[in-house]
């Protein structure tokens, strides 16, 4: 059935040979055949389905030209008519009535020509009828399965069932197709209040499908009433688009099957969610509340002493002992908490507040509480007391686990001491590679998570005396010994894509500070954010957000990165000038390469490298640096601004190199704190 198939119409089979020969030499793989009568014709069409007839010049006796036309019709079969100068009357009556193929009976070139034509085309004609029975026999067996399904389906067009299938029949007590075809789902069924089976299937035709699975009232034209869920989803019907719909019949089983469910998820000593379903639900909570501002920690909470407990009450005692417990813990927290047994001793509660001291002093009051109860077990009346370790929650937390592990990390440090709430840290260590640096991201995520990071603001002065109104920005990560500056964490920070993070975090906070005051300020900008073409957008948005004006900020980036980055820095600048935004570079010296950025990049100051502008009265070879400097950016009519001024003994040594405006701590003025 797969080999190409030619039919030779001839009185003798001796030209089906020679057409074979002939095809054979040429490389063409063809089974020929040969036909001398209309029974042969039509048998062969029937059977083998050839790509091709031909009627050579020694047309059988027995067979007409209109005959052979009329089957190949029959058959979709194309004919090829090999003719000679005498064949006139075969050639009109073929014309009178067909569209054939005439060939030079002389001309074998012709003939192969026609043959390699019709080969692919034939073989394209029997994949099709191949792919068309398996078709066929698939919708046949999908029929077969759907009809022979347990649940019960049908499908819906424009509110009508246009099928349904036996389980679906039964349920509705009707014996065929044909009982409910022409009833609508409206009449057919009664939605449970709150659901609009209307708009339900008006939103279908629209491709909008419910999510879940709405309750309703069916009123079977037996007159019986069940109750049931409704499954949607989209399927197509004899080629048209239509609503596959599942009916589920609501049961006593489905009450036994709730009470199942609500055993799988719960402890059950203290009827509190268990491990499992604590986990899930934090882990939806995490997904759901990740780029939101919802402040919500972890507690993770146990008695202190469990060990001598054990001892002292037995298994039933302590059952009863941590039962109390469980109950104490749900009467000081929220209903909007969610609280488990975590283990046999320790319990967990995910917990949101307005803000973070609200979020310890629920902890703190838990312990306080507490300590003030006594339990009662049988005979006995036992003090109380526990531990508590809290892990905040933010976008940078990973996944339920992680925040869990640093809420039990916090409650193994509380109970060394007992009575103690411990809130989690990570550890930190100086940043060079390898495992310390990774200490350094664990650290910024969490001071992320926990907005503790905030900005120090100091004044630039004139040293000619004139009001600038001019102010430096710096940036720390608030700790619990010696806050950190951005020169401690900021390099690890970028090589993990969270300098950029950091920006977005303290920006929002200085443009609100700074909005309607008038004065200018200076904002570090990191790598990240210069490589992040979608800075310039988000920073602009914040502006309208916040109602700042972009003449008031100057974003600083520094010599070295522009130089490596000259490209992405050109594009930021222009970006900001169009905002109104002036842009620094900072750590600048004499360096060729460094002083070469001023003739692609159009900033508007430039601030000297840390630690130039310290003990100059003893460091000539830094004063001739700033001179070096001040004469370089003359050309560019630029302002030069020196920091970390500490002795107020090197302005004038400052001012005799060219440098106007200096900031450092020989002001000796109070900062201003913007998000602590």
């Amino acid at each position: 059935m797969n080999s190409s198939h030619l039919l030779v119409i001839d009185s003798s089979p001796d030209h089906a040979q020679a057409v074979t020969s002939l095809l054979r030499n040429a490389g063409m793989a063809v089974r020929v055949a040969n036909a001398a009568n209309l029974g042969e014709l039509k048998s062969y069409l029937q059977e083998f389905s050839p790509f091709l007839i031909l009627v050579t010049t020694e047309l059988p006796s027995t067979l007409k030209i209109g005959q052979i036309l009329q089957a190949a019709d029959q058959h979709s079969t194309p004919v090829a008519l090999q003719i000679s100068a005498a064949d006139t009357d075969v050639i009109d009556e073929a014309l009178a009535s067909h569209s054939v193929m005439l060939i030079n009976a002389e001309e074998n070139d012709q003939l192969m020509q026609v043959v390699q034509q019709h080969i692919s085309g034939g073989k394209s004609a029997r994949e099709h009828d191949d792919l068309h029975l398996r078709l066929t026999e698939l919708q046949h067996r999908y029929d077969l399965l759907l009809d022979s399904a347990r649940d019960s389906i049908a499908y819906i067009h424009e509110g009508l069932h246009v099928y349904a299938n036996r389980a679906y029949l039964e349920l509705l007590q009707v014996q065929a197709m044909d009982d409910i075809e022409g009833l609508s789902l409206l009449e057919l069924m009664a939605p449970k209040k709150g659901h609009n089976l209307k708009k339900l299937l008006r939103d279908m035709n629209r491709d909008i499908f419910p999510e879940s699975s709405p309750v309703v009232t069916i009123n079977a034209p037996s007159g019986k009433q069940l109750k049931a869920e409704l499954t949607f989803s989209p399927a197509r019907f004899n080629g048209e688009q239509c609503i596959q719909m599942m009916v589920r019949e609501q049961d006593a089983n489905s009450v036994l099957q709730e009470e199942l469910d609500r055993l799988r998820k719960t402890d059950p000593l203290t009827q509190m969610n268990n491990r499992q379903t604590f986990t899930d639900r934090l882990s939806a909570f995490i997904d759901e509340e990740r780029d939101t501002d919802t402040r919500s920690a972890v507690l993770y909470i146990e008695p202190d002493g469990i060990a001598e407990l054990q001892q002292k009450l037995g298994m039933k005692g302590l059952d009863a002992y941590i039962l109390d417990l469980a109950n104490f813990i749900r009467g000081n927290v929220n209903d909007e908490d969610l609280t488990a047994r975590f283990c046999d001793c320790g319990f967990v509660a995910l917990i949101k507040r307005d803000d973070k001291s609200d979020m310890l002093d629920t902890a703190n009051s838990i312990i306080e509480s507490y300590s003030e109860h006594v339990v009662e077990v049988d005979d006995q009346t036992i003090p109380a007391a526990c531990s508590i370790g809290l892990a905040t929650l933010g976008s940078f937390t990973r996944d339920a686990e992680e925040i869990i592990g640093q809420a039990t990390s916090a409650f193994k440090e509380a109970a060394q001491k007992g009575s103690t709430l411990v809130t989690y840290k990570p550890a930190l260590t100086t940043v060079s590679s390898g495992e310390t640096e990774r200490d350094w991201v664990e650290r910024i995520r969490h001071a992320l998570n926990n907005h503790d990071f905030y900005t120090v603001q100091q004044s630039i002065v004139d040293l000619e005396g004139e009001s600038e109104g001019l102010f430096e920005n710096r940036t720390f990560m608030r700790e619990e010994q010696g806050d950190s500056p951005a020169s401690e964490f900021m390099l690890a920070a970028e090589r993990h894509d969270l300098g950029g993070v950091i920006d977005r975090h303290v920006i929002p906070q200085l443009m609100a500070a700074i909005a309607g005051t008038g004065d200018r300020h200076i904002i570090s900008l990191s790598v990240n954010s210069v490589l992040d073409f979608s800075f310039p957008s988000w920073f602009k948005h914040q502006l309208e957000e916040t109602e700042a004006e972009g003449s008031q900020l100057i974003l600083q980036v520094s010599a070295m990165m522009a130089e490596a980055n000259l490209k992405e820095t050109h594009h930021l600048i222009d970006e900001l000038r169009n905002l109104g935004c002036g842009v620094v570079l900072s750590e600048f010296d004499n360096d060729r390469r460094t002083i070469q950025l001023l003739e692609h990049l159009p900033v508007s100051m430039v601030k000297l490298r840390p630690g130039l502008a310290q003990g100059l009265s003893t460091q000539k070879s830094n004063q001739d640096i700033i001179r070096a400097v001040v004469k370089s950016i003359e050309p560019h009519d630029l302002f030069i601004v020196a920091d970390e001024v500490q002795d107020a003994s090197d302005l004038s040594i400052l001012w005799q190199c060219g440098v106007k405006l200096v900031t450092g701590d020989f002001l000796n003025e109070a900062p201003q704190v913007v998000g602590q």
